[in-house]
């Protein structure tokens, strides 16, 4: 459950409870459907989406989206995004994509994406990406923020422990940057060996090949007393409990949802200047931002978060308050509602 997956979840649950009649199209083995609480088991189906061009799944979906009367297709992952558009042609429905990252999409896209009618991003720096590859018209290009259940999320207060907890979230894979946090932490470990990190995440590829390489660099730097891997959870409030520090070492963000998440839940962020925590991270007083890449930038922002009390509590409380205010669910609802409205002729 990365952050545009969880996005797909909050606006299922949301609109759904808002009455609106939401329907589901997911793969075999899907971790969505436990996550979809306020949408009845009828209204998801599974299709096998195997690539990009799955015909079959296409055709099968726009049969789904006559079934229920479906008004309007909402695509949000690039494989899917020509077989959305093919069931939406079929079924004769509008179609809209939400573009999560800042990969370019191919020419494959170009051609397949021709009638989408808006194109969701989920940030500026996404928004921002999509006009750089000059796939679609500007007046397409819609940017809704991601939002976070503010009003439900719980803060727990911080769990007691010896030393510092420098904490982490994501999946393993190189673009989130965990080596260079684990370099960070053999650097740290010298000025204060007390301090500990704990990287809380699964690896997604089918050989383990991501953690098996960040195992054998904490071995290579003989951190392993120090370094825990925590595997994945689902209740990230409870992790964001047990951490003094929240570092993002991410060699590309589109948003930074758990950097938000370590906000809201109190924790002062260190974090790489990816184009989507600069958009997070809009002020010094909301966290440190520190260059990609480099473990000392990121040691030397741990070390004086961990030197100044008063200003980790100062971040706590800002950047609790600034995305309360900003990155609300309720807000990100809102707007998409209103998008689908222009769509839907009634």
């Amino acid at each position: 459950m990365g952050g545009g997956e969880k996005h797909v979840v909050d606006l299922s649950n949301e609109l759904s409870k808002r009455g609106h009649y939401v329907f589901l199209a997911v793969a075999p083995n899907s971790p969505l459907p436990e996550k979809l609480t306020a949408i009845p088991s009828t209204n998801i189906r599974e299709f096998p989406l195997r690539n990009a061009l799955d015909i079959p799944s296409a055709i099968k979906i726009a049969k789904f989206v006559r079934e229920k009367n479906v008004e309007l297709i909402n695509a949000h992952f690039a494989k899917d995004y020509p077989v959305a558009a093919f069931a939406a042609r079929r079924a004769g429905v509008p179609f809209v994509i939400t573009r999560h990252v800042l990969f370019p999409m191919n020419k494959l896209h170009r051609f397949s994406l021709r009638d989408v009618r808006f194109v969701i991003a989920p940030s500026n720096a996404a928004a921002e990406s999509l006009r750089d590859q000059g796939l679609f018209p500007d007046d397409k290009i819609v940017t809704i923020r991601y939002g976070l259940d503010v009003e439900n999320f719980q803060i727990r207060d911080r769990k007691s422990h010896d030393g510092f907890v420098i904490g982490s979230i994501g999946n393993l894979d190189p673009v989130k940057g965990f080596d260079i946090l684990i370099r960070a932490a053999a650097i740290i470990s010298k000025a204060k060996p007390d301090v500990s990190f704990k990287i809380v995440g699964e690896d997604r590829s089918r050989d383990r090949r991501n953690e098996i390489a960040l195992r054998n660099l904490v071995d290579e730097l003989d951190v392993g007393g120090i370094v825990e891997f925590g595997g994945w959870s689902n209740n990230i409030a409870d992790v964001l409990s047990d951490f003094d520090i929240f570092v993002s070492a991410s060699r590309s963000e589109s948003f930074g949802f758990v950097i938000s998440e370590a906000m809201l839940a109190g924790v002062p962020v260190v974090a790489t200047e990816t184009e989507g925590a600069k958009e997070i991270i809009s002020s010094p007083s909301l966290g440190r931002l520190v260059p990609m890449n480099s473990p000392s930038a990121i040691a030397d922002g741990v070390l004086r978060l961990i030197e100044d009390n008063r200003e980790r509590s100062l971040l706590a409380s800002s950047g609790r308050e600034y995305v309360t205010d900003n990155f609300s669910l309720e807000r990100m609802i809102c707007e998409t509602e209103e998008l689908y409205r222009r769509l839907i002729v009634v």
